[in-house]
């Protein structure tokens, strides 16, 4: 498996044109950082997985059904390198078909993501 094919482009494009799947209901957001974080701030388009579920197993399914749905699935956190730990643990349970977004939350801010009010 390639996984750098994995990660998204950091091109401004590559962005817009993500925010329109997930908009038009072809891709999904997953927000894996912690509850504590999650009830702090998130993004409108995401929903919540957090990383040390995934570790535990918990979680898998919903991406495996989303991928079921034929949706994209993108991963974030609040830096980028928890993905990169999300990345390991997913391909132990044969999740492979998922990018992981490496910018930060400000950054991501920047390319026209909205967080809930």
């Amino acid at each position: 498996m390639d996984l750098d094919r994995l990660t998204i482009n950091d091109s401004q494009e590559d962005y817009h044109e993500l925010l329109r799947e997930l908009r038009s209901g072809q891709a999904q957001l997953i927000d894996i950082r912690e509850q504590s974080e999650w009830e702090q701030a998130r993004f409108q388009c995401a929903i919540h997985v957090p990383l040390s579920d995934l570790i535990q197993g918990k979680g898998i399914q919903i991406l495996k059904e989303l991928r079921q749905q034929n949706k994209k699935i993108y991963l974030h956190c609040r830096s980028g390198q928890r993905v990169q730990k999300a990345r390991e643990v997913l391909a132990q349970y044969g999740c492979t078909e998922f990018r992981l977004i490496t910018l930060n939350m400000l950054e991501m801010l920047e390319q026209g993501f909205r967080l809930t009010s």
